[in-house]
């Protein structure tokens, strides 16, 4: 998911309440016109927010998917940690 809020972009979250409180919560977010619940989302769509995908640019996806190079999970955690490095250095 794209978590491109500072933009004030739309995003769709499917979230599992616990309890009468947390709809209590999010209802009261409603009133204020922060959020807006969906009663029954489409759950049959490729991605929320957006356009449904046609299911031949779904089976070109999955094939450019299926034939793009890997990288083992030790290779990425070295990759990320030596970034974090560099992020980490202050600049002078």
């Amino acid at each position: 998911m794209n978590w491109d809020l500072m933009n004030n972009a739309m995003q769709t979250l499917t979230i599992e309440l616990k309890g009468n409180n947390a709809l209590k919560a999010l209802q009261d977010l409603e009133q204020k016109d922060l959020i807006r619940i969906v009663k029954e989302p489409d759950l049959n769509l490729y991605s929320l927010p957006g356009d449904p995908v046609s299911d031949d640019d779904f089976k070109r996806w999955v094939d450019y998917a299926e034939n793009s190079p890997t990288t083992s999970l030790t290779e990425a955690k070295q990759r990320w940690a030596n970034q974090k490095k560099k992020l980490q250095k202050p600049i002078r």
